[in-house]
């Protein structure tokens, strides 16, 4: 399973209207972040014949500088494309106060990328453009740690962050992706409409349906 959207529309080809990277960002001293939550994970392992459970330690925290490598690395084994102009989106993202970025790791690596943007409607924007707010994209967990809650522990991360910030949070779905739309439905998301249009998303009619979740009792 893939945790993102399928092709087809939706984030995986989604292109920022406005990354706003400032001259001289990557040569800037990373922001210190929290250090997040930490919380075991129990996994089988095979040892010659035998299957194990073992129990491993699953940190979900803010990303920083250094992990933006691993989160490009992530987002081009989906979604291809160049790591290196990955990365330097995220450089954006990161410095962009209106963004988040999530990650999650194991043993120090990152097994696990989420992302919030803001969107804001523009005057220009035609009446099915999807409605101003926080926006979680481009969910994607490494194959080997796949059906282990990953997702649902950065999909939670990143709806604290949004909940200290505005009373909704908003994301759209692949509507053949069954698999993310019921992770969105246990966060209580419900759909808003199938007939919608984002700016910078590639999206075919009928192929994305737009969800919200409340979050004024967060």
């Amino acid at each position: 399973m893939t945790t993102g959207q399928q092709p087809g529309g939706g984030f995986a080809e989604y292109q920022p209207r406005a990354n706003r990277p400032q001259p001289g960002i990557q040569d800037q001293p990373a922001v210190e972040q929290s250090p997040g939550v930490e919380r075991p994970l129990g996994v089988e392992q095979t040892l010659g014949v035998e299957r194990l459970s073992v129990e491993v330690r699953v940190r979900v925290r803010a990303g920083v500088r250094a992990d933006l490598e691993a989160c490009a690395g992530l987002i081009v084994s989906r979604a291809g494309g160049s790591a290196a102009d990955r990365r330097t989106r995220l450089v954006a993202d990161l410095e962009d106060p209106e963004r988040y970025i999530a990650v999650a790791e194991v043993d120090g690596e990152v097994v696990g990328y989420g992302g919030v943007i803001r969107h804001d409607l523009s005057p220009d924007d035609p009446p099915a453009t999807a409605p101003s707010g926080y926006y979680l994209i481009g969910l994607i967990v490494a194959p080997n740690w796949r059906r282990h809650g990953i997702g649902d522990e950065l999909t939670k991360d990143r709806m604290r962050w949004i909940a200290e910030r505005a009373d909704a949070a908003y994301t759209f779905v692949n509507v053949g992706n069954g698999a993310i739309l019921d992770l969105h439905q246990r966060f209580r998301f419900t759909e808003l409409t199938r007939d919608f249009t984002f700016p910078g998303a590639p999206l075919q009619p009928g192929t994305c349906v737009l969800l919200r979740a409340d979050l004024t009792d967060q």
